[in-house]
């Protein structure tokens, strides 16, 4: 099993250790509660505040969305699709909930390895 890193592993560091991590975390945003049996957007990005590079030797290759332990959507990167410049990537996914969710997005750097977010839970409620 690969080591997983997470922005938590590194929040204590140094300005430059955090810029490091922001930029391989990925951070999921959606609303706060889903409706049941309703299409749901769920957002992932890479980083909150600092790009990723976008080199050959240095891109994101995929972004994983779980629901605990049931991966519910991946995004493959083509990393030409976005030029040389650093980018915040961002991948969408539409779910149908039927339970609250307990989501969690991996994302693979191929310099850096495998990296996570926190887990995010989302209740339901009916219409």
């Amino acid at each position: 099993m690969p080591r997983v890193f997470s922005y938590q592993d590194f929040e204590s560091g140094s300005e430059k250790v955090r810029q490091y991590a922001d930029k391989h975390s990925p951070v999921i945003i959606c609303e706060p509660e889903a409706v049941r049996n309703m299409p749901f957007r769920v957002k992932v990005k890479i980083g909150k505040n600092v790009k990723h590079p976008n080199a050959p030797d240095h891109h994101y290759e995929y972004i994983q969305l779980w629901n605990l332990e049931t991966l519910v959507g991946e995004a493959k990167i083509q990393r030409s699709s976005f030029g040389d410049d650093p980018v915040h990537i961002e991948a969408d996914f539409l779910l149908i909930p039927k339970i609250s969710l307990r989501l969690t997005a991996v994302a693979y750097c191929n310099k850096h390895g495998l990296w996570r977010s926190e887990e995010l839970f989302v209740p339901i409620k009916d219409e």
